[in-house]
């Protein structure tokens, strides 16, 4: 089963991605195609992802016993490769999905390739679409258009070790700023402990802190994208986010790992 254009079911702040979006480009048209046949389903492999393959194996025997005549293919790609995969099936439709899961951070480069079909009048038409978060589904458009059906989302949340947070009599931070003494105030109060475990070089631990203090990575403006990392907003984000990596809090050196007990925190 064939079509001439890939779907995509986007996930939200769930991945980090580690490469840049693929760029690649072609002149297949959009549009539908075979209704019956074999359905080809890309998704991420993950780590202690059984789970996952387990309700995926009972999604497909339901969809094909509600389709006849259409078998689904499913196979599951290391994050890691996803690059090389894409760019072939971009430039190649026989060696393309019909389904794929990706990050959305990947989503305009893909639609700028001319890789995805859009979905905005099917999703009119589809009831179920009700029950999608209009925020989330946000995550999934271009230029106002849908590309991609919203699968789940993945939020930052902060861990921290109870005993150390009893025996010092701290509170759990509600705010960045509470953040960064309460990890300072652990370091202090226990030098063979780190305060907190930091991202370190990680954008997408970087970013709320951008966001947090009204900051933001880059702005449309007559259509073009300008980057805006140099506002006072979004330095000053910055400037928050790299205070935790420093001798009081967690060391640039350290390495510091919440699951190895060294740390007091981690988000």
């Amino acid at each position: 089963m064939r079509r001439a254009a890939l779907l995509v079911l986007a996930t939200v702040g769930a991945m980090t991605l580690g490469c840049a979006p693929p760029q690649a480009s072609h002149n297949q048209p959009q549009g539908p195609g075979e209704t019956t046949g074999e359905l080809q389903v890309w998704l991420f492999a993950e780590p202690n992802d059984e789970p996952k393959r387990q309700v995926v194996a009972e999604a497909k025997k339901e969809f094909e016993a509600a389709h006849d005549g259409v078998t689904v293919k499913v196979e599951y790609l290391p994050v890691d490769g996803r690059a090389n995969r894409f760019n072939g099936a971009f430039n190649d439709s026989t060696s393309s999905p019909d389904v794929a899961e990706f990050g959305n951070t990947d989503l305009a480069g893909y639609v700028a390739s001319n890789g995805f079909a859009d979905l905005t009048d099917e999703l009119a038409t589809w009831p179920e679409a009700e029950d999608l978060v209009p925020s989330v589904l946000e995550t999934a458009k271009v230029d106002g258009k849908v590309y991609g059906i919203p699968w789940f989302t993945g939020t930052r949340a902060l861990f921290y070790r109870t005993d150390v947070f009893d025996e010092l009599d701290l509170e759990p931070p509600e705010t960045l700023a509470e953040l960064t003494d309460v990890a300072r105030a652990i370091r202090k109060a226990k030098p063979d402990m780190y305060g907190i475990a930091t991202g370190g070089k990680s954008v997408y631990s970087a970013l709320p802190y951008i966001w947090a203090y009204g900051g933001d990575v880059a702005e449309q403006r007559d259509g073009t994208w300008e980057a805006t990392l140099t506002t006072p907003e979004a330095k000053e984000g910055l400037r928050r986010y790299a205070g935790l990596i420093s001798d009081d809090i967690c060391p640039p050196s350290a390495g510091a790992q919440m699951n190895g007990g060294d740390a007091g925190a981690a988000v």
